[in-house]
């Protein structure tokens, strides 16, 4: 089964185990001295023992504040013997499972700010360039040629910082934008001297960073190198599909042992609608060009998938980063032939969104031990006796499952006839099969857990409270959710629908103009279902952006979907009343430091965010149909009833707090494990 995903791979003298990679990935578990800290190495080395076969550390910085080497807060990096040492427990954990290790070595470049660097200015290979100036950039730093220098011979002291840490190969990060790439990329490079101009000229910086690390390291240890691939993308001035065919060929004549692909900007970046091998076309070209491996992201999810697009000859290794966080036990289910008990990536970005939006440790929606793997290092305490859980969304299933894990008996009781809570809401709108593949797997775990038994279709009342409570329950988790909130005080309320009726089927629009008050999550994807119903919708929103909490590149993706059907947005602008014909709103101006907008705003250099109408008056919306869709309040009308009867009463996920998928899963592992 899967014979070539599952046969040993080999970049210059590493062999690797397996074809699985870990992508690199922005993981925010380092600490302010530079060293990856406990909570990191176990972190990458829980990827080793689920079977994958190279793990690629990501982000490892090479250069202090003083050249703005720092991209983020809680980087890693390799600059010194202390940084070396936590890096050397690093490769010993990993090689503990059987698994190889690679560090990507990263200077951000402009890429960064002043606040990640003690006040010191970004650098870059130009201060500024035209093409920049017209998207308006701020100028930074352009690096002397002595700069260069040292930059390039700091990543050659990384590198054989790693070599004698133990890590098994380096690779150079030439994509992104980040520093390297900023050099090999004319739109960002408008120098005039050696390090700018022709082809040969923009690689010089990585080429010589090459040529210092082999001189450093033996001939066998392997360099790889990340690029990024455009096809009629990103700016004016950017090297596009043939300019890279160029480039890489000219990489690996200059000693690149393996390169790692980075395809598309965010309109083609791991999107849920992307489907897996999309990108072996552009694969293949590089194959008939390169002699050393490639590899890179395909959207692979399932073994199928991955074993599929290895036969296809696409690539030589399967690149997976968000799936591996969603189950790093995917390798070894794959092999043993248990593909079915993989837990499904949503690539819904939390974890992306985590580290560079909301600038905190990485942490993934489905998988509620990511970046945690340390405090669950000890096996789960024995539990014994009977826990009722009410509700059967996120929150109520993880819990259950944890429990059982524990060794309780588990109720669950729901009155929907399916398991899932709102996850049967959110997968009706276009492009939402990931989160029913997720509703698919609680399912089929909660179906295979001899320890616990289902009731659908059933309202816990009264009368069955009172049947709880002769059975002695050990404890009872209340995980009912909440319901959608619907502003009492907004005159003509009673006139406009909630976002559940219409994602349910109660409410049936089709080809009205619909306003959809909110523009969260939920209202994107209640908008979504509507424009698919050949309804016209202008999304009102009062704060000065969409999609708050959600990762940029998913709103934007979501944007480009609604306003391609002729979807109207309005930020900044708040519902007054709703009338037989019309909403009314006003201009709003809310003082919000989220850390999301912050963050996008570093990251992106746009909020995304508008204007709305440019006016302070409230004006008229005509609409045949309001749907608001402003979250929910928890449901807490039980909780009383429950407390009064049982000692040990939690309530947990939206009953308690309104939260994504992420904040449910969490709540109930951490719930079920403290019991």
């Amino acid at each position: 089964m899967y014979k070539k995903l599952f046969q040993e791979g080999r970049i210059n003298g590493c062999i690797i185990r397996n074809r699985v990679v870990l992508a690199p990935m922005d993981d925010c578990l380092g600490q302010s001295s530079g060293e990856i800290t406990q909570r990191g190495i176990e972190y990458y080395a829980n990827k080793a023992k689920g079977g994958c076969g190279l793990v690629i550390v990501g982000y490892v910085g090479f250069m202090g504040p003083e050249m703005a080497g720092a991209a983020m807060s809680g980087q890693t990096f390799l600059m010194n013997y202390d940084q070396r040492h936590a890096m050397s427990l690093l490769a010993e954990r990993v090689h503990e499972y059987g698994g190889k290790v690679f560090v990507q070595l990263n200077h951000p470049g402009r890429k960064t700010s002043r606040g990640f660097n003690q006040g010191h200015e970004p650098v870059s290979s130009s201060a500024m360039t035209p093409d920049l100036e017209k998207r308006n950039f701020a100028p930074c730093h352009e690096l002397t040629v002595d700069e260069i220098h040292q930059v390039e011979d700091a990543c050659a002291e990384a590198a054989l910082h790693a070599f004698r840490a133990g890590v098994d190969g380096v690779e150079i990060h030439c994509a992104h934008y980040f520093l390297f790439n900023q050099f090999i990329t004319p739109s960002r490079n408008a120098r005039t001297d050696e390090y700018g101009g022709s082809m040969e000229n923009r690689c010089r910086i990585v080429v010589e960073t090459i040529e210092k690390i082999r001189e450093r390291v033996p001939d066998n240890y392997p360099i790889t190198v990340r690029v990024h691939l455009l096809d009629g993308e990103g700016m004016e001035g950017d090297n596009s599909l043939e300019d890279m065919l160029e480039i890489t060929k000219y990489l690996e004549s200059k000693g690149v042992d393996a390169f790692h692909f980075s395809i598309g900007t965010e309109q083609r970046t791991g999107s849920p609608e992307m489907k897996a091998g999309w990108r072996n076309e552009y694969y293949k070209r590089f194959k008939e060009v390169l002699k050393v491996p490639i590899y890179g992201p395909n959207e692979v999810k399932t073994p199928e998938e991955a074993e599929a697009n290895l036969e296809a000859g696409a690539y030589d290794f399967v690149v997976m980063g968000r799936q591996q966080s969603a189950d790093p036990e995917w390798a070894n289910k794959a092999k043993e032939g248990r593909a079915e008990d993989i837990r499904p990536c949503l690539s819904c970005n939390w974890c992306v969104h985590r580290v560079t939006a909301d600038q905190a440790q990485i942490r993934c929606a489905v998988n509620p031990l990511l970046g945690r793997e340390i405090d669950n290092l000890q096996p789960l305490r024995k539990g014994d006796g009977l826990v009722y859980v009410i509700g059967a969304g996120p929150a109520g299933v993880q819990a259950a499952m944890t429990l059982s894990q524990r060794g309780f008996a588990v109720k669950i009781y729901d009155k929907l006839d399916k398991v899932g809570g709102t996850l049967n809401y959110a997968n009706k709108p276009p492009h939402k099969d990931r989160i029913e593949n997720l509703r698919r797997w609680f399912e089929r775990q909660i179906e295979k857990d001899e320890n616990i038994e289902l009731h659908l279709n059933t309202a816990v009342d009264d009368a069955l409270i009172e049947e709880f409570e002769k059975s002695n329950p050990y404890a009872v988790i209340l995980a009912c959710g909440g319901e959608p909130i619907k502003p009492g005080r907004i005159p003509g309320i009673e006139k406009a629908v909630v976002w559940k009726d219409v994602l349910s089927g109660k409410v049936k629009i089709e080809n009205k103009n619909v306003a959809v008050i909110g523009g969260g999550m939920t209202g994107l994807e209640t908008a979504q279902y509507l424009t698919e119903r050949g309804n016209k919708i202008t999304l009102v929103e009062m704060l000065p952006l969409i999609g708050n909490g959600i990762y940029f590149y998913n709103v934007r993706n979501d944007r480009r979907h609604l306003e391609g059907k002729g979807t109207v947005i309005k930020v900044n602008t708040q519902m007054l009343e709703v009338k037989d014909d019309a909403v009314v709103v006003k201009p709003t101006k809310i003082k919000y430091t989220g850390t999301s907008l912050a963050g996008i705003k570093a990251i992106a250099g746009v909020a995304d965010a508008d204007e709305g109408n440019g006016s302070d008056e409230p004006y008229e919306i005509p609409v045949d149909c309001v749907v608001v869709s402003l979250g929910i309040r928890p449901q807490l009308e039980m909780l009383e009833k429950l407390n009064q009867r049982f000692d040990r009463v939690i309530h947990i996920g939206d009953c308690n707090k309104q939260g994504n998928i992420g904040d449910a899963t969490c709540e109930g592992y951490l719930a079920a494990k403290n019991l």
